[in-house]
């Protein structure tokens, strides 16, 4: 008759051991990636919520009476986010392009992370003759690009 052994053997302790690496390693890397995809998320929330403040804004800069400020060109109508003095729906045949990225400051979007690259939030005004003429009275095609690190 063998005697009876005491505690576990090294084959034993090395398989207990894998297991339990293998498990910490799934349960970090579930939580890693969830913290990941909601960062993600918070991102693509800001970002749908200013490209819905930007066309808010722009819809501020249209009017049915052409002598109103904000509608004319030569009266006023100027976002101040954009640099210059262009009016907000400044547009040609061929379309002009407006930057607003300073919107994107002290957002989820503005990583302010000199290795990534920087954001950028753009529209582009395109007129379109539909009856009421060139100029300020066109009626207004506009697309926006709003572009940033997803990670």
């Amino acid at each position: 008759m063998k005697p009876k052994k005491q505690g576990q053997t090294l084959v034993e302790v090395l398989v207990a051991t894998v297991i339990a690496a293998t498990t910490a390693m799934a349960v970090f890397s579930v939580l890693l990636s969830s913290f990941a995809s909601q960062k993600k998320a918070d991102k693509r929330e800001a970002a749908g919520f200013m490209l819905k403040q930007a066309q808010e804004t722009l819809k501020s800069y249209v009017s049915a009476v052409p002598g109103e400020a904000d509608y004319s060109p030569n009266a006023g109508g100027v976002w101040s986010a954009e640099p210059g003095s262009n009016w907000a729906l400044l547009g040609s045949p061929a379309g002009i392009t407006h930057n607003i990225t300073a919107l994107l400051q002290n957002t989820p979007l503005n990583d302010n992370d000199p290795s990534l690259p920087a954001p950028s939030f753009t529209y582009t005004v395109t007129d379109i003759n539909c009856g009421f003429g060139t100029g300020s009275t066109a009626c207004k095609r506009v697309q926006f690009t709003l572009i940033y690190q997803d990670m």
